[in-house]
């Protein structure tokens, strides 16, 4: 029997093969899913802003007592994570990434070309790349909302689309 854990937005959580990991809601938010096949473990993120600099959030890391960690942005939850799967026993060669989400869910800015969405998946692109973590697979962009279900013992990632 499966391990449920279900995490929201601003949140982060690993796990071995006993883990299934949920997350809902996800609009212009990235989920960031790290899968280590060979180990069985895994875990997912669901930062709901770009890059931690930016911004100057100097919030201590805090855990529930689930275990999930808080985490705001793209390029940290990357690093975040991949500590997290590491400390489970995942190799960071055989790690691979899929990544959910960026959708353009809001009108832009003024002086913003992109949208929150794309650069929150530019920001987990930029950083898997400075592990040099292979991204296997991404449903990003588009203008609907997704569910996310992460298997750690499979890899296998379900996505349930909302319109």
């Amino acid at each position: 029997m499966s391990k449920i854990t279900e995490i929201r937005i601003a949140e982060l959580f690993a796990g071995n093969e006993e883990h299934v990991i949920t997350t809902s809601g996800v609009g212009s938010c990235i989920v960031i899913v790290l899968h280590d096949r060979l180990a069985r473990v895994g875990g997912m993120a669901h930062a709901i802003l770009p890059h931690a600099k930016e911004f100057r959030d100097e919030t201590p890391l805090e855990r529930d007592v689930s275990g999930r960690l808080f985490v705001k942005y793209a390029d940290r939850a990357v690093d975040l994570l991949l500590a997290e799967v590491e400390a489970l026993g995942a190799s960071k060669e055989h790690l691979v990434a899929k990544l959910v989400g960026g959708a353009h869910m809001f009108s832009l800015l003024e002086g913003d070309q992109h949208g929150v969405g794309w650069e929150n998946t530019m920001a987990a692109r930029t950083q898997l790349a400075v592990h040099e973590i292979t991204i296997e697979t991404e449903v990003v962009g588009g203008t609907v909302g997704r569910n996310v279900h992460f298997d750690c013992a499979s890899g296998i990632v379900e996505i349930v689309t909302k319109v």
